[in-house]
């Protein structure tokens, strides 16, 4: 099966374009009371972290403002490296890091940070926060969209779409009527017949859209984790992992696509519970959408 748009968006999508920069590098040696002129905006350094460089351009560590602070009267002054953090191996993301993984190694660690490198060299420090910038958020949205496009496209299958429908309560099925009609502006076949939507019948062997189709594209999310359980179109789990794992994201495609004023909008370990949960999601839609396809294929 061919590259999907969500694996050429998210493997785009890396930790070097949300991570935060860095401020100027600290030569090794320097006397904490030298930094103020190196720093005349504390600012600067309260929001970044600098590296510190010894004479022959070699990194030996990140100077932290909370490390060092301004002197205060009477403070004798003493040298950056004693209180330089040492670059540990637990603390690296490479710079090709997907977003997503890096979601996975925040749920997996304790690290409030990690330093991003690229051709060995640190080039920026990664919050979890920065996983909420627009870029971030944009890969989330690409999982949730797919899964709920893959979603659809099983629901919709031939073969088994008539009995998607009816699986539904009749007052989902009401809703989903009052969606068609205010979006086709007609009502819909009871028979489920041919479409005569002009951007949606084709011809000559393309695929034949019915009003089922149709209909199945106006019922929303949960609904379609509803067909999927109850139609049992995926490998056995139970009806709380289903339903769960998509009100789960619903929940995150709606707090990504309209943002409030927190800065983490989802806890670590639930989003990378999620992440984990939707790739998993992905392969058994994908699978199950192929083997319908196989046997259409084999019935033809």
């Amino acid at each position: 099966m061919d590259e999907s748009i969500f694996d050429q968006i998210t493997s785009a999508l890396t930790v070097q374009s949300l991570c935060s920069g860095l401020a100027p590098d600290i030569p090794a040696g320097s006397r904490i009371e030298d930094l103020e002129a190196l720093f005349p905006n504390p600012e600067i350094a309260m929001n970044h972290p600098s590296r510190v460089v010894d004479a022959e351009g070699n990194v030996i560590g990140i100077l932290w403002f909370e490390n060092w602070g301004f002197i205060e009267d009477g403070e004798e002054p003493y040298s950056v490296d004693e209180v330089t953090d040492n670059l540990q191996p637990n603390d690296f993301l490479s710079a090709s890091t997907t977003i997503l993984d890096g979601v996975e190694y925040f749920g997996k660690k304790n690290n409030r940070y990690f330093y991003v490198i690229h051709r060995n060299e640190v080039v920026g420090v990664l919050y979890y926060s920065d996983l909420f910038k627009p870029l971030g958020r944009i890969a989330f949205l690409s999982l949730a969209l797919e899964i709920e496009d893959q979603a659809l496209r099983l629901c919709q299958a031939a073969s088994i779409r008539e009995r998607c429908w009816l699986s539904l309560s009749d007052n989902r099925r009401r809703k989903a009527i009052e969606v068609f009609k205010s979006r086709y502006k007609r009502e819909p076949k009871s028979d489920g017949g041919l479409s005569e939507h002009p951007l949606r019948l084709h011809a000559q062997g393309k695929r034949v859209v019915t009003d089922r189709v149709l209909l199945i594209e106006c019922t929303n999310l949960v609904d379609k984790a509803t067909m999927i359980w109850k139609q049992k179109l995926i490998a056995p789990v139970t009806q709380a992992d289903v339903l769960g794992f998509f009100n789960d994201l619903k929940e995150i495609r709606d707090q990504c696509a309209h943002p409030g004023g927190e800065e983490e909008l989802i806890p670590k370990k639930q989003l990378a519970r999620f992440v984990h949960s939707a790739r998993r999601m992905r392969i058994s839609l994908r699978e199950a959408i192929r083997n319908l396809e196989v046997k259409a294929g084999a019935q033809s």
